[in-house]
């Protein structure tokens, strides 16, 4: 069983998933990203201080909506801050270089936090984002294999949502086609 596989207890191959865990590894040693240790992540303490925040924000607005302290479901807990996790990570991410014209110095910290984002959750957002950063770094032959993994994830969509929705889907599958467009892909 994978990486992935362990983490989310599935074994069922996905393409999006299997194809997403993939590129976390190339990415990882092709980049030489240090805080990645044969494909497996280490957090920095600035990483874990941002999750530990965002997981006590999420209690205390739970907290507020219930009147008291919300208890979460030992089963549906861990996933719930594997999401909250890479929501945060995602974010942080993105505000050091986003609304910069500039490649920042520490590009591939920034991979890498959204590497760890997207093993947390998966998501396709992470994806091209993280795709968006690699073009900016001048990584094109990087960027491209990041947005050809997105393409992958209507495989996977109804599972992460639970449900259909075409309209969202599109967006996120139009981006990638468009990015891969103005690579020359």
């Amino acid at each position: 069983m994978g990486f992935i596989a362990k983490i989310f207890g599935k074994e069922k191959s996905q393409p999006y998933v299997d194809a997403g865990t993939a590129l976390v590894f190339e990415l990882s040693r092709s980049l030489n990203l240090t805080d990645w240790n044969e494909g497996l992540p280490n957090y920095s303490p600035e990483e874990l201080e941002i999750i530990e925040k965002r997981l006590s924000q999420f209690q205390e607005i739970a907290n507020l909506e219930l009147g008291g302290e919300a208890k979460f479901h030992p089963d549906a807990l861990p996933e719930l801050q594997r999401m909250l996790a890479g929501e945060a990570l995602t974010e942080f991410a993105g505000e050091q270089w986003k609304f910069s014209d500039d490649v920042p110095a520490n590009w591939k910290n920034l991979v890498s936090i959204y590497l760890k984002a997207w093993v947390s959750r998966l998501d396709p957002q992470t994806f091209l984002d993280l795709g968006d950063l690699l073009v900016k770094a001048g990584y094109q032959n990087e960027a491209k294999k990041v947005f050809k993994t997105v393409l992958l994830f209507p495989t996977y969509a109804k599972k992460m949502w639970g449900k259909d929705n075409d309209e969202l889907l599109d967006l996120i599958v139009g981006r990638a086609k468009e990015s891969l467009r103005d690579l020359g892909s």
